[in-house]
């Protein structure tokens, strides 16, 4: 199954022309596509035009989605904040979106009482392609601010992984930072920020269990990794 992926679009509306372009030009082709959340900061029209580029897409918000563009697309196949989908394949998808608290105030803040409470009850299992806007804690989150390095994952989402233990998560948020870690048996995909030009291409494969991901950018500077 190979996956076309990207997150924190925020509002760059030449960018996902270009997204849009890589995505139809592959000679390969894509049998899904994940979004991950901050596509926009403040149009609902330009939320939904992205979400439906493609009939085979899959996204949650991030924390920067005001409610106006959420109900916009709610009703839309591919919203999967706090749903589950199954593939042919066997495989689940399950989303959750939103983050943990910002310094910003943005719209789709939760503390981290609310995202263990929430994500305890989704139907995640190792059979799970959990799509999700914040990165676990300690994993690709480190940014540097006033006060020096520091790690703005989320301490609930590594715990729900580590309990429930998902195939293969999928996160942004974090715009800096790229890369694929595992934690016990679960991939962990963090996926850069398309505003700075960049996605990410997946191929997972349900059979031997193993996942492949690699970063990409509009520019034509790449970052392969397997894992």
């Amino acid at each position: 199954m190979r996956v076309f992926v990207f997150s924190d679009l925020h509002d760059e509306e030449v960018t996902f022309e270009s997204l849009r372009k890589k995505y139809a030009e592959s000679d390969a082709g894509f049998d899904l596509v994940f979004i991950l959340g901050d596509t926009t900061n403040d149009s609902p029209k330009f939320l939904e035009e992205v979400v439906s580029s493609s009939k085979n897409c899959f996204f949650i918000p991030g924390n920067n989605e005001p409610e106006s563009a959420i109900q916009r697309v709610l009703s839309s196949r591919g919203y999967i904040h706090c749903k589950r989908v199954s593939l042919p394949n066997g495989l689940n998808i399950v989303g959750f979106g939103k983050s943990n608290i910002t310094p910003f105030g943005t719209p789709g803040e939760l503390s981290e009482e609310e995202i263990y409470s929430q994500m305890r009850s989704l139907p995640i299992d190792s059979n799970t392609i959990l799509l999700l806007h914040v990165p676990p804690l300690g994993f690709f989150d480190e940014v540097n601010g006033p006060r020096g390095s520091q790690h703005i994952g989320s301490s609930s989402v590594l715990q729900i992984i580590e309990e429930k233990k998902p195939f293969v998560v999928f996160c942004g948020h974090v715009h800096e930072n790229e890369g694929v870690a595992m934690i016990d048996n679960t991939y962990v995909i963090k996926v850069p920020a398309a505003k700075l030009g960049k996605y990410g291409i997946a191929e997972i494969d349900d059979k031997t269990r193993k996942v492949s991901a690699g970063f990409f950018s509009l520019k034509g500077v790449n970052n392969q990794i397997t894992q």
